[in-house]
């Protein structure tokens, strides 16, 4: 896509700029105060070589982020799995099915990135390091400092996921988003600075031991506060290119002609359609899709475009829950696998469970897979759910109502959150309010099998305060909301006949879909819709 790619350039001018302002200020401050010598042709030639040398190294790192920056979470394979994997490979394709197959080099092409990524960071900090040290300790502990310098930041990223892009919900003017991440930037920078200074110690106490090279004549101390303060500079600088690219690829992108066009008034939607479906799966085009319609469809600045949804054919709305009830879909399929695909058979399974190739993942890989797209599920949810709430008032042909995407939507919804909510240890018993009839029976969930992170409670799925627990609470609080907001709008025409008792009085006909749900039974989705038009789902 163009526009990835000019963000890319915005991001390497920007870069450029502030690495410049940077390296002029260190050089102004101890670059001069600290040389004997006066400016000379000379002097100009090396500094001059030296900046061009540093500037290449940051451009190095640019491209180092450009492998592995990705608007999703990605799970690597660890070593014993590629072995695994490879002797799987050697041995025969009965070894394993194509699916993990796929996945596991997937999973294998993201541990060459990140490694990839950590060789490239400690070869930027090996060039920054001498650059910006020249003349201030020797080339050989400037050199194996700087590496231990960017070995430790490649890790560092790495390890707290820092290549993962966080998209705001409230979109900021570009300067000042720069500027509100620089104090942020500087402190961490210290953090990382003084981090590196044991790990840059032992790197160059193994190297003089084992090669024997000539010590320099400086002392201990003044090696330590020489390589801090050319360290802090450096990491300062990737700490702004980091940020830099966090804000310039996180801003909306328009997926609309300009708004009294030609274009605006004849085909508003086709352009924001061809990034929804012709995109590649959870590219960064297809993020920025997403945002811009969850934009839309939430906010009244475009209400132009809302309107245009609604179009007397029908078939642009059919084709954007398509594309936003396809993600929910995915993740209701991998959380059920997680769910039912790890009871095993204690007799006949047991063997064939222990010998499952690497490639056969544990089903509990699927929730946490199925979690990594929560910033897309969770634009998923909000958009159909505003857009079927908005359908009362701006879908003059009715195509939501007629279409029967408005049961489809609330079945998805529905499903998604019981799902969701046993993954949160709650065990939702369906026991209708009358006492006597079909609905009266106590309706219990599906088999749980054996699920990951277990707490000390039967009940619990996903322990508390781990990541994955925050996750699914994130996302059943947007699916209820979602759930909410329908219900606010079109409480009188769920209801037959205006009555306020339980379950049956549901309008089932155009607010359940008739196929089978993704999740539970269908009095499931009936009770727990009537506790929605009840206000007390919780």
């Amino acid at each position: 896509m163009a526009e990835v790619q000019k963000r890319w350039m915005k991001c390497l001018v920007w870069q450029q700029v502030l690495t410049t302002v940077i390296w002029t200020a260190w050089n102004a401050v101890l670059g001069f105060t600290l040389s004997s010598e006066g400016l000379t042709l000379s002097s100009f030639g090396i500094g001059l070589l030296r900046f061009c040398v540093f500037q290449m190294s940051m451009a190095l790192l640019l491209l180092g982020h450009y492998i592995v920056m990705s608007p999703e979470e990605k799970a690597a394979a660890g070593v014993l799995e590629l072995a695994m994997g490879f002797m799987g490979a050697v041995i025969g394709a009965g070894w394993g099915r194509r699916e993990g197959a796929l996945r596991l080099r997937q999973r294998a092409q993201t541990t060459a990135d990140w490694v990839l990524f950590v060789f490239i960071t400690a070869f930027v900090g090996l060039l920054a390091l001498l650059t910006v040290a020249a003349g201030l300790m020797s080339p050989f502990d400037a050199a194996f400092r700087g590496a231990a310098l960017g070995f430790v930041y490649g890790l560092h990223y790495i390890y707290k996921r820092l290549w993962v892009l966080s998209f705001p919900i409230i979109q900021r003017p570009l300067f000042f988003s720069l500027k509100m991440g620089i104090p942020s930037a500087a402190k961490r920078a210290l953090k990382l600075s003084l981090a590196a200074l044991p790990c840059a110690t032992i790197l160059i106490f193994l190297m003089h031991s084992r090669f024997h090279f000539k010590e320099s004549g400086n002392g201990f101390l003044y090696l330590q506060f020489v390589f801090f303060l050319g360290a802090y500079p450096v990491v300062f600088c990737w700490e702004l290119i980091h940020h830099l690219i966090q804000v310039v690829h996180t801003r909306r992108h328009v997926f609309a002609p300009p708004h009294g066009s030609a274009a605006a008034e004849t085909n508003p939607t086709e352009q924001l359609l061809v990034a929804l479906e012709e995109n590649s799966e959870r590219s960064l085009p297809q993020y920025l899709a997403y945002l811009d319609l969850c934009m839309v469809c939430e906010n009244n600045v475009d209400s132009w475009r809302r309107t245009a949804f609604f179009e007397e054919t029908g078939e642009t709305y059919k084709r954007i829950i398509s594309a936003c009830l396809r993600p929910l879909e995915q993740m209701v399929t991998r959380l059920s696998e997680g769910l039912d695909g790890t009871s095993v058979n204690k007799t006949a399974d047991l063997l064939s469970h222990q010998m499952r190739s690497p490639t056969d993942y544990p089903v509990h890989e699927n929730v946490k897979e199925a979690f990594n797209d929560l910033q897309l599920c969770s634009w998923c949810a909000r958009t159909v759910a505003s857009l079927t709430s908005c359908s009362r008032e701006e879908d003059r042909f009715g195509v939501a109502q007629l279409s029967g995407y408005n049961g489809i939507v609330v079945s998805t919804l529905l499903s998604c959150l019981l799902i969701v909510e046993v993954y949160l240890g709650k065990r939702s018993n369906i026991q209708s309010m009358r006492l006597v009839g079909p609905a009266s029976i106590r309706w219990n969930l599906p088999s749980r099998g054996g699920i990951i992170e277990t707490g000390k409670k039967q009940g619990l799925a996903l322990k508390k305060k781990s990541t994955l627990h925050k996750k699914a609470y994130a996302m059943a609080d947007v699916l209820r909301t979602g759930i909410y907001q329908i219900v606010s709008v079109f409480k009188d025409e769920m209801l037959l006949g205006g009555t306020r008792n339980a379950g049956l009085s549901v309008a089932e006909r155009d607010w359940l879909s008739k196929n089978k749900p993704l999740y539970g039974t269908h009095d499931m989705l009936l009770q727990e819709l009537s506790l929605f038009l009840e206000f007390r789902a919780n």
